[in-house]
């Protein structure tokens, strides 16, 4: 449609992936999966009906879903992943849409118990689709990919328990993590530093033997070393938020205490009395999760404050039979 044309929306943030399953949830949940259609290697559409209901969720690895009123191309021939898509999951319904954890990235549930199949997609930069069986073992990827503790592979199983959480320690305990964390960086600028002053030692003992003058040649670029923002620093303590999300809740929580805050992004560590951090920290952190319960359901990591979904009074199989009736238009195309 040409709302879509006009959001150029860039990836979506754990928020935004938060609050655009919420939205969805309502209207997809207990649809049946009618079919599933690839506009490029990247973007996959699924059909979702049930009586009297007609939607496409839009998928697009690495960036973006919603629901979209977008008419694909018919004629298109399906790709190898959509077809093994098809395989496994068409004609069922879509039991659940989470979002794991709080990461980026989100698990369709088509089926229930040993019958079910999942399909996660992965949001990151680089991106994935990923079809599972009811324990979550790989059947189908869009890439595979490894890194220092898991791989993600065929027959692989995927991580579900390492979908990033809220906090990296709770709350009480942002005191010492955060005198860890800044330890850790200045000991590495010390390091950097070091490092700096050896070598412009060797550029000069080399200058000395060529017979220029060592202070001539003595490197005038020094690495500054900044004091770490207030926005990185919340973000590693509460990693779901990202860097908007941070700068504003810093924000609140500064004007709480009747601080102004021209611009959150400009404030390090050093603008504030070290007692001070951790308080600032804390309270920005509680305005981050009241950011992310608002867009919420009870049952979401973190609670949240939306109204629960009424689980369906009929079972699976009820409009099964209506769901069948538009879809001739695509099983032409399927042979």
């Amino acid at each position: 449609g040409g709302a879509e044309g006009a959001m150029v929306k860039s990836r979506f943030t754990s928020l935004d992936v938060r609050a655009m399953v919420n939205s969805v949830r309502p209207a997809i949940v207990h649809c049946k999966l009618t079919n599933v259609y690839d506009i490029n290697s990247k973007v996959y559409l699924l059909k979702l009906q049930r009586k009297g209901f007609k939607c496409f969720l839009l998928l697009e690895s690495g960036v973006r879903f919603h629901l979209t009123s977008y008419d694909r191309d018919k004629s298109s021939i399906p790709s190898n992943y959509t077809m093994k898509l098809r395989k496994h999951i068409r004609t069922r319904r879509l039991t659940a849409i989470e979002q794991l954890g709080c990461d980026r990235c989100i698990d369709l549930t088509f089926g229930r118990g040993e019958n079910s199949f999942h399909l996660i997609l992965e949001l990151y930069v680089s991106g994935n689709l990923l079809l599972t069986d009811h324990e979550y073992r790989i059947l189908a990827l869009l890439r595979t990919q490894t890194d220092q503790q898991s791989k993600v592979a065929l027959r692989q199983i995927y991580p579900v328990d390492s979908a990033l959480g809220l906090l990296t320690v709770p709350v009480a305990q942002f005191p010492d993590a955060i005198d860890d964390i800044l330890n850790v960086v200045s000991q590495r600028q010390e390091n950097q530093e070091i490092q700096e002053i050896e070598a412009d030692d060797e550029k000069a003992k080399a200058a000395s033997k060529k017979g220029e003058s060592a202070f001539a040649k003595r490197s005038k670029k020094r690495v500054s070393h900044s004091a770490m923002p207030l926005v990185q620093l919340l973000h590693k303590l509460a990693p779901f938020a990202d860097p908007a999300l941070c700068a504003a809740s810093i924000c609140k929580a500064l004007q709480g205490v009747g601080q102004e805050c021209e611009n959150a992004f400009k404030l390090s560590v050093e603008d504030f009395a070290a007692e001070d951090v951790a308080g600032l920290m804390q309270a920005a952190a509680e305005a981050a999760l009241q950011t992310l319960q608002g867009v919420s359901r009870p049952g979401d990591l973190g609670g949240g404050g939306l109204p629960a979904l009424e689980a369906p009074v009929d079972g699976d199989h009820a409009e099964a039979e209506g769901a069948e009736e538009e879809d001739e238009d695509d099983e032409a195309v399927d042979g």
